[in-house]
């Protein structure tokens, strides 16, 4: 059994294409393809059938997915153990981050870390906060840093950063020149609103909960899947928006929207979170001590 076979399905599993499974392992399409074959034929089974929604695994392909990833995952760990015996740490960090932490918080942290031991290759899956958390159980990434918590006995959850949930508006609008704006007043406007299972969107339903409102008392004018793509509809008047601090603050500055600063921001926590059964990997556990020092 070849491990470069194994990891090439795994990719086009998950990918459910070969040329970006290709492009990720920075190979050509026919020699994944050819790799996807040559494991097919030493099985003696056939593991993937093309379907609608793209490449798909057959039912032996699933069985022989899971296996894969579970092979994978104990080699890297083998390979993280023995370079814990060498003076330089080197071998691979993924780290999965929800949009805002992912964008204006991990890439500090990671210079840090990179500062200080340059040989270890680092990449960041950005996604909202259920989608990194279904790939850290999965195995697909090493720790993330969402805004939300869950309860597993598999997870280990540490506050690391915290935000603040602002209104942002179009610039000139009329929540800005409000002397004494009520918070019932966004119910007159319309509202952009992010995606569901987006961290954001549950800290600004509780938001509204504090205050006697709900998502369904808004006149929502669309859902989208990014803090960036909120701002920007925000600036071309689409509607207003709760989103975080961290993120509107560049924005206004840049004169882009504006900030109703009349009401109480709410306040958020960003996690730090690990598999129970990885943490005390040696590049895990080195980048988890940087961030924890002190």
């Amino acid at each position: 059994m070849n491990l470069n076979k194994l990891e090439a399905f795994i990719l086009v599993v998950e990918k459910k294409s070969f040329s970006e499974a290709a492009a990720t392992l920075k190979s050509s399409q026919p020699t994944t393809s050819l790799k996807i074959k040559s494991l097919e034929e030493e099985l003696g089974l056939e593991l993937l059938e093309r379907g609608t929604s793209g490449i798909q695994p057959t039912a032996a392909g699933q069985l022989v997915y899971h296996a894969a990833k579970e092979i994978s995952q104990r080699w890297r760990r083998l390979e993280d153990d023995l370079h814990g015996f060498q003076d330089t740490l080197t071998g691979t960090l993924t780290i999965g981050a929800s949009t805002i932490p992912g964008t204006y918080l991990v890439p500090g942290w990671i210079k840090t870390f990179r500062n200080l031991y340059p040989k270890v290759e680092v990449t960041i899956e950005i996604g909202d906060s259920k989608k990194i958390l279904d790939k850290l159980l999965d195995h697909q990434i090493d720790v993330g840093i969402i805004g939300l918590e869950h309860d597993s006995n598999k997870l280990t959850f540490r506050p690391i950063a915290s935000d603040s949930l602002i209104l942002i508006t179009p610039n000139e609008h009329p929540m800005v020149h409000s002397d004494d704006p009520d918070l019932s007043q966004i119910k007159q406007y319309d509202f952009v609103i992010r995606e569901k299972g987006s961290g954001t969107r549950k800290v600004m339903e509780d938001y509204l909960s504090l205050h006697e409102c709900s998502l369904s008392d808004l006149h929502s004018v669309v859902s989208i899947g990014s803090t960036e793509a909120v701002i920007a509809a925000v600036e071309a008047g689409l509607g207003i928006s709760f989103i975080s601090k961290l993120a509107a603050l560049p924005a206004a500055k840049a004169g882009r929207i504006q900030i109703v600063e009349k009401f109480d921001p709410f306040l958020r926590n960003f996690y730090f979170t690990s598999l129970t059964d990885t943490e005390n990997r040696p590049i895990i556990k080195e980048f988890t001590e940087l961030l924890f020092k002190g």
